[in-house]
């Protein structure tokens, strides 16, 4: 049986242990690999894990789970919340969320959430094996144009007229270099597999910038970058490091 990591993050014990013992009993297909009880513990935990699949509760002491996942790449596990609390599910599926559990918990709810998972670990897995080499290949042809598909219309661009795409749960938003705003039908982390890697770089899980648009980094209340249309944008503190990185390499090959 293939097995499927994952972290569950809930700020009451009881509740924490009530869902791990659910897992071992209906769900012998994931293994448990951390757990947390507040933002802090959960986002080094997710960090260092690195988990397919995460149990979120909504409230986590005096903060929530969206201060855990705002500091987070959100395309690298699938996210199902565990919660009492309703008010939350609009903003939870804004997050890429697969499903919104409530308690007290239903087994059948949690089961079917978990297949939601799975299904959707797999689909990228095939995704990834059968067409990454060819979308890189797309990516850094000598045209350099990119299709973006909105609800009623395909619009083709240059991608050096792309500031930076915004990520607005399963669309994306695409801001350009005249100040015209295009949203697609497709996630931040489909995008991010086609543009070109030499030229755009992930800052945040919100957000994909061009390099040739960026201004400077600001460090005042945090870091940020200024774009060429004068937006500042949150570089998030895991990936300061590896921008870092990528600029100054940048630099060595120019």
């Amino acid at each position: 049986m293939q097995q499927y990591t994952c972290v569950i993050i809930d700020d009451e014990i009881s509740n924490l242990k009530l869902l791990k013992h659910f897992i071992a009993t209906f769900l012998p297909n994931l293994k448990i690999i951390g757990e947390a009880t507040n933002v802090e513990e959960g986002i080094n935990t997710i960090n260092s894990e690195k988990p397919e699949i995460l149990f979120l509760d909504i409230q986590l002491n005096e903060k929530n789970a969206f201060d855990i996942l705002n500091n987070l790449d959100l395309g690298e596990f699938e996210i199902i919340f565990v919660t009492a609390f309703e008010d939350y599910a609009l903003k939870a599926f804004k997050y890429n969320a697969i499903d919104y559990v409530l308690k007290p918990i239903i087994i059948d709810d949690l089961i079917l959430a978990v297949r939601k998972c799975i299904r959707r670990i797999e689909e990228k897995k095939s995704f990834l094996i059968k067409d990454h080499s060819l979308i890189k290949k797309k990516a850094t042809c000598s045209s350099k144009f990119i299709s973006i598909a909105s609800i009623n219309k395909v619009d083709v661009i240059k991608m050096e007229d792309i500031v930076f795409c915004k990520s607005d749960g399963r669309y994306t938003s695409f801001y350009l270099i005249n100040n015209e705003e295009i949203i697609a039908c497709k996630n931040l982390g489909q995008f991010e597999e086609i543009l070109d890697d030499t030229l755009f770089f992930r800052i945040h899980h919100s957000y994909i910038i061009n390099l040739n648009h960026l201004i400077l980094i600001t460090k005042n209340t945090g870091y940020y970058c200024e774009m060429v249309n004068e937006i500042n944008l949150p570089i998030a503190k895991r990936r300061q490091e590896s921008l870092r990185t990528f600029l100054k390499s940048r630099r060595n090959i120019e």
